[in-house]
């Protein structure tokens, strides 16, 4: 189910933008790397490459916001390793 916000979203062009200062939320980011929450939440512990978030409050659950360019960067890596795998095989 789409909510307001998310068909707003939507209707904005972000090839207008630069990713290096475009702002996404983890859904989001979920999508582009293609994974789910749980392996994302897990990248986020696990792997010392994943970007650090933007933390947007001082909440403890204030929302967590990621750099577009540093998601398209973390994917380009994981498919890197991915290849790298399958040569070495």
């Amino acid at each position: 189910m789409q909510t307001n916000r998310d068909k707003a979203a939507g209707k904005i062009p972000l090839a207008n933008f630069d990713p290096q200062f475009v702002q996404i939320d983890k859904r989001q980011a979920c999508a582009i790397l293609g994974m789910p929450s749980t392996s994302f939440d897990r990248a986020r512990k696990e792997d010392s490459r994943f970007p650090q978030p933007i933390v947007q409050g001082t909440s403890k659950n204030a929302p967590l916001r990621f750099i577009l360019a540093e998601i398209y960067e973390y994917s380009a890596q994981l498919i890197a390793d991915s290849r790298e795998k399958r040569g070495a095989a």
